[in-house]
């Protein structure tokens, strides 16, 4: 009886033993979640890390911790992919220093010598939505570090930064933050590719559609005498399209329909090369390209000599007309006097 005591007791022991090694693990396991995560007022599970996204024609992601310290770089095109894969040493560096650094990298790649539209591409600074920040002056810290770049680059690329205020409500969906960015947001990027200040631009169109499932901002504006037509990417920010014309002044309208009009460039002539020459219609019977109306025959020889003289009214038909020729005065009137 003892010894069945005995085993109970060992029994007993590595139970409350194992039930402790657990409740260590949960406590270890809730503290870990707790450091990468935090629960909203909605109950819902955030990340301790944000993630923001530089984008020229490289597209670059960047996870950052609560400190603002990255975490990680990912490639989001082939462009992206290929810069990370040249760049090292970032994990635990400063995202503002990365970032400069990122943009130089980029540059040296010669993603800067295409222009769009004539001008330099946009940097453009985009916060997913909903991410965390670590500060208010987060997302300016690292706009500010993109100038410092592109200063010391001699580039006159514009600053383009979206945070969560730049994010239409109006597509936000079930507890989701909206992904697209708003009509405004659209436009300041198209006038800062285009070198062109707000208060110089009027907009004529403005349209949210999507081609070939890409949701796009179609913008037509006029200033500064030219009328640009730019396509803004909807979720990026992207300038997919750029291109502008001037618009004819009312002087140069005039010009064009005062134009002088050369009506001796047509051919009225009969010989068809491309200069009008009255002179050169044939009106003549030679059809020789002159025209001769002395060439005309009125005369009975048809020798094309118009001769009234070469007329033949007399009886003999000679050619030759001779009205002395007829015999009038054969006529005896007073020889039927005799015979009566």
């Amino acid at each position: 009886m003892k010894k069945r005591r005995t085993f109970f007791a060992v029994v007993s022991s590595m139970t409350i033993l194992t039930t402790a090694i657990l409740a260590g693990c949960g406590m270890q396991a809730a503290e870990t979640n707790d450091a990468s995560s935090t629960l909203t007022a909605e109950g819902e599970m955030q990340k301790e890390t944000g993630i923001l996204t530089l984008s020229v024609n490289p597209e670059i992601q960047l996870e950052y911790d609560k400190q603002g310290k990255v975490v990680s770089l990912t490639g989001q095109n082939s462009d992206g992919r290929a810069i990370v894969t040249e760049y090292e040493n970032y994990i635990g560096r400063a995202c503002s220093d990365v970032l400069r650094e990122l943009v130089t990298e980029i540059s040296e790649a010669g993603y800067f010598v295409e222009d769009i539209d004539g001008n330099k591409r946009n940097i453009v600074i985009q916060l997913e939505p909903g991410t965390m920040v670590p500060g208010d002056e987060f997302l300016a810290d690292l706009s500010a570090s993109a100038q410092d770049a592109v200063k010391a680059l001699n580039l006159s690329s514009g600053i383009v930064t979206i945070d969560e205020d730049d994010y239409d409500p109006n597509y936000a969906r079930k507890g989701q933050p909206s992904r697209y960015i708003t009509l405004e947001k659209a436009q300041e990027i198209a006038l800062a590719q285009a070198n062109v200040n707000a208060e110089d631009a009027v907009f004529d169109d403005k349209e949210f559609d999507h081609d070939d499932g890409t949701p796009i901002f179609e913008l037509e504006f006029a200033a500064n005498g030219k009328e640009y037509e730019y396509d803004i990417h909807a979720v990026t920010g992207k300038v997919l399209k750029a291109e502008h014309e001037a618009i004819p002044t009312q002087s140069a309208v005039q010009e064009n329909t005062s134009a002088p009009v050369n009506y001796d460039d047509t051919d009225y002539g009969p010989n068809s090369d491309g200069v009008t020459d009255y002179d050169d219609t044939d009106y003549g019977p030679n059809n020789d390209g002159v025209t001769d109306y002395d060439d005309t025959d009125y005369g009975p020889n048809n020798d094309g000599v118009t001769d009234y003289d070469d007329t033949d009214y007399g009886p003999n038909n000679d050619g030759v007309t001779d009205y002395d020729d007829t015999d009038y005065d054969d006529t005896d009137y007073d020889d039927d006097d005799d015979d009566d």
